[in-house]
């Protein structure tokens, strides 16, 4: 299959490779802290200062895991479509957003950019994937 020409071929495979390697450290580390503490979930089970223990079971592995496996699938599914990256810089002066997506492709695009937010802090996140 042709890569498209409009698409910048140095991003589109690094912005979906980024994620899944993000995802897989979340997986990692779930998979470590239930291995850690004896058991897969932590619902109700925790101790921890006040107001702590709600985010704490909130994020327990097994929820983690979940959410792991989901953000895979989803990534997979929009690499698939060939996400249009160029939408990512196309924005107005003055707005924080780029414009609305018009198509699946720049939907992908959209949807792997929002999924690569919380990592962007991350050494390896461009700030050209900042939606």
């Amino acid at each position: 299959m042709d890569a498209d020409p409009g698409l910048e071929p140095d991003l589109e495979p690094d912005l979906d490779g980024f994620l899944l390697a993000r995802i897989a450290e979340d997986q990692r580390l779930a998979a470590e802290a239930a291995q850690a503490s004896g058991r897969e979930s932590w619902d109700g089970g925790v101790t921890a200062p006040h107001g702590a223990a709600d985010h704490v079971a909130h994020h327990d592995p097994a929820r983690v895991l979940a959410e792991c496996a989901a953000k895979r699938r989803l990534v997979l599914a929009c690499r698939d479509v060939r996400p249009d990256l160029r939408l990512l810089g196309a924005r107005p002066a003055g707005l924080d957003i780029p414009l609305p997506p018009t198509d699946q492709h720049q939907l992908a695009a959209l949807t792997l950019a929002l999924l690569a937010l919380p990592y962007a802090a991350h050494p390896d996140y461009r700030p050209a994937w900042r939606p």
